[in-house]
């Protein structure tokens, strides 16, 4: 049975989920970026909010993660 994915971060924008991605690769966690709901057509290009996914059994491991970079934290839902 495939794992879940949880969602452990909410970016404002694209930029952001990129940062928040490649800390969690460094930490040697796998992570992937989706737009959020309602905010799904091209038109928005790299504006609106993305959800940050990892395995829901990295999930606290993630947290602590984005907690431990300065200001990155403040995202997790």
């Amino acid at each position: 049975m495939a794992e879940r994915w949880a969602k452990v971060a909410v970016a404002p924008n694209e930029t952001d989920a990129l940062l928040m991605d490649g800390v969690l690769k460094d930490a040697g966690i796998p992570s992937l970026i989706q737009r959020a709901a309602g905010f799904d057509a091209p038109d928005f290009l790299a504006a609106g909010p993305r959800d940050v996914l990892v395995p829901g059994s990295l999930m606290e491991e993630a947290r602590q993660v984005l907690e431990d970079t300065t200001g990155l934290g403040s995202y997790a839902p």
